[in-house]
């Protein structure tokens, strides 16, 4: 598959070159005075900043978004006005192109071919990675002087970056102080249906998650409590989900990561232990034995198709993936009238209170081109342009309105938000989740046989590419796995 993507990529390349000289080449300007110790805005000379502007397809907002954010709404009316803002303060301008996120592929295209095409570009992170590893991108180190990367709370805790380090830097960035952007790029918390809950006599799920109790066991019996049957039909089942996100979560509820860093130092692949091990036959049993009859979902279901048995009533519990609950596509959020979220049930070797969630993809990275002859103006820009919105300075405001929007209980946004800020990098651009996940799928094998089958192949992606991250991460930090 990597040399048919390779030749692939090859003949866009050919094809781009030979039109390349129907692109216009960005006008040179002389380097501003970019020092700027009194920390006064600076004049950057009538520079024009082209910032490509990847935008979801099935959002249906290429080309009607304002930084990703709908036409006529609050943040989008907040957004333009920044833009103006930044513009007057800076002497300079923003020239965005909104397309689709296939003009990802397109800019490593032309980078490849040494055709530029933009000095910023947003879109999806695993794009960057690919791109960084190609030397298209600036490391964020290059541009300290403009830009403070390490402001987490601006641009992303490592954990949520991981797919953006790459081996001695870090090569993207993500507006985490901008509301609904981000909120709707991870997975997988659980959303129930409060009131069929209620109809069913049973407690509030919420509650078992409040008091510590929200394990294996009691997910075994809500599913079983959930589940209606009326004669030869299933009224209600207890859970939809689209199985992979359902594996992908379960592994991870006894306590394991991906990536296991022993008492020396020393890193391996994290799911080769006893607990995780534990965990794997946990939800094999729960989804194929013991309480199958519980699950609306078959193995061929589309995510689709499991969030839409949640939205009409079919399953009391879904897998949720954030894009619907928070975001364009917010059809939980949009459909039923009184929904909760829960974290994942632990396991009897989880630490109390360990939460996460998992990071396959962020919609709206941002990353600098090494073509650009204006990388530090560009610093200067971004580092202006996602400054906080109005009314929305501080984590606390944006989970004010977080609530109020999107959420029937604090409860619930204290949930969802916990597993936002503990995400895991899954590593599902290199395919490292089907090495992990697809024992649901091989029944016919133990769980230590399906790991022992895949074990060369997941060494190999996890030397080749989960570790340049991992060094990446203590190259800017000094440590990976401590925040």
């Amino acid at each position: 598959m990597k040399k048919l993507a390779k030749l692939l990529l090859l003949a866009m390349i050919f094809t781009l070159i030979a039109t390349a000289c129907q692109a216009v080449e960005t006008e040179e300007y002389f380097d501003q005075d970019l020092d700027n110790p009194g920390g006064t805005k600076m004049d950057l000379g009538g520079f024009e900043m082209i910032y490509e502007f990847g935008s979801n397809e099935s959002e249906g907002l290429i080309t009607e978004n304002v930084l990703g954010f709908r036409p006529d709404t609050q943040f989008a009316d907040l957004a333009k006005a920044r833009i103006k803002e930044v513009e007057n303060d800076y002497n300079c301008k923003i020239k965005i192109n909104y397309n689709s996120t296939q003009r990802c592929h397109t800019f490593i295209s032309l980078s490849y071919a040494g055709v530029f095409m933009c000095d910023v570009i947003s879109g999806i992170s695993d794009m960057w990675a690919d791109a960084a590893r190609a030397g298209m991108l600036v490391g964020l180190s290059e541009l300290e002087d403009y830009i403070d990367y390490k402001d987490e709370e601006k641009w992303g805790n490592r954990s949520i970056l991981e797919v953006v380090y790459y081996e001695n830097d870090l090569f993207g960035l993500i507006p985490m102080g901008w509301p609904e952007l981000n909120h709707s790029s991870f997975g997988y918390p659980l959303a129930v249906n409060e009131d069929i809950v209620s109809l069913l006599g049973q407690p509030d799920p919420r509650e078992f998650v409040e008091a510590g109790d929200w394990t294996w066991a009691r997910f075994r019996e809500c599913l079983a409590n959930y589940t209606e049957v009326e004669g030869t039909e299933t009224k209600h089942y207890g859970l939809s989900a689209h199985w992979p996100y359902y594996t992908e979560m379960f592994i991870r509820s006894n306590g394991d990561s991906l990536v296991y860093k022993d008492e020396n130092g020393n890193y391996s692949f994290g799911f080769r232990t006893p607990t995780a091990f534990k965990a794997m036959e946990e939800a094999k049993a729960i989804w194929t034995t013991d309480l199958s009859y519980t699950i609306s979902s078959q193995m061929n279901d589309s995510v689709e198709q499991t969030v839409d048995d949640f939205v009409n009533e079919r399953s009391v519990m879904c897998v949720a993936p954030t894009g619907y609950l928070y975001g364009q596509d917010a059809r939980i959020s949009l459909n039923v009238d009184n929904f909760g979220i829960l974290t994942w049930p632990l396991g009897p070797d989880a630490q109390p209170g360990h939460v996460y969630g998992i990071m396959e993809n962020n919609n709206y990275c941002i990353a600098f081109s090494s073509l650009s002859s204006q990388t530090e103006s560009s610093a200067v820009i971004i580092n202006a342009l996602y400054e906080p919105l109005p009314g929305f300075e501080t984590a606390e405001d944006i989970k004010s309105y977080m609530e109020h929007n999107f959420f029937f209980d604090e409860r619930d946004c204290n949930n969802f938000l916990a597993m936002y800020y503990n995400q895991e990098y899954n590593y599902f651009h290199y395919d490292m989740r089907t090495q992990y996940v697809s024992f649901l799928e091989r029944s016919n094998r133990t769980v230590t046989e399906y790991v022992e089958s895949v074990r060369d192949v997941a060494d190999r992606i996890f030397n080749e590419d989960v570790m340049p991250s991992v060094r990446g991460i203590e190259a800017v930090w000094g440590t990976y796995g401590e925040e």
